[in-house]
């Protein structure tokens, strides 16, 4: 009498191709996901550049947030700063359009910043601590013509 293998050992090795076959459908299927994600990432278009950004300390009391660089331009809320730490993206110097003068201080810099209320505005850098008379606050990175990197104008 010839024996032959009983009908569950050719399942079981047929089952074990199966796997398999379907490891390495799988592990294909991976490397064509990775191979387009890097084809989607290389065609992206870069993002705008952000400058560094850093904060600054709001010394005074009340003090308004503008939609632009000199004290002439809208409100860019109605809310108002007092003694507050806000997140500064940049500054720039306005020259003497830009320039307010508040007791002993003056100064031409303005101070990109975002409120406590999430407002994107700026300030003048006379009320922005830490800085002297008519030169830039430290704390936030200054936009100027030598350093292509920091440019405001991207916020």
């Amino acid at each position: 009498m010839l024996r032959t293998a009983p009908r569950t050992d050719v399942r079981r090795h047929q089952d074990g191709q199966g796997r398999r076959s379907a490891f390495r459908a799988l592990r294909s299927l991976a490397g064509l996901v990775v191979v387009a994600a890097s084809i989607l990432l290389t065609l992206a278009q870069p993002a705008a550049a952000h400058p560094p950004s850093g904060s600054v300390y709001v010394w005074a009391s009340d003090v308004r947030v503008r939609s632009c660089q000199s004290t002439s331009c809208d409100l860019a809320t109605t809310e108002r700063l007092t003694r507050v730490r806000v997140k500064a993206y940049c500054q720039v110097d306005a020259g003497e359009a830009g320039r307010v003068t508040d007791g002993p201080y003056t100064n031409t810099y303005w101070v990109q910043i975002i409120t406590p209320g999430r407002t994107l505005g700026w300030i003048s850098a006379v009320y922005a601590g830490g800085g002297s008379n008519n030169g830039p606050v430290p704390g936030a990175p200054v936009d100027s013509p030598s350093d292509p990197t920091i440019d405001c104008e991207y916020i």
